[in-house]
């Protein structure tokens, strides 16, 4: 990950910590929250804004959901693991 620890970047994504990254010419906002003793995960496309390109997913702990987002293919068909080499952690 460009201008950032994987690893820190990956405990944010546990503990809801808003974060903004770039893969390619993307923007991305990833975050996290309790609600109802379940835990959401959700990334929101912000620039270039693109209908339908959010992701979210809901389950009973972090780490349910943590592991979600690790296995879907969202940055052009490429997984989390696949595509942090690209990413860049910025600071928005």
């Amino acid at each position: 990950m460009i201008n950032g620890n994987v690893n820190e970047f990956v405990d944010a994504l546990y503990y809801g910590t808003e974060n903004v990254f770039v893969f390619r010419r993307y923007k991305f906002m990833i975050q996290g929250w309790w609600k109802n003793d379940k835990y959401t995960l959700y990334m929101q496309l912000w620039e270039p804004p693109v209908e339908g390109h959010d992701w979210e997913y809901t389950a009973p702990t972090p780490a349910e959901c943590v592991d979600k987002f690790f296995h879907a293919s969202l940055f052009d068909g490429k997984t989390f693991w696949e595509a942090e080499q690209e990413m860049e952690w910025v600071d928005d």
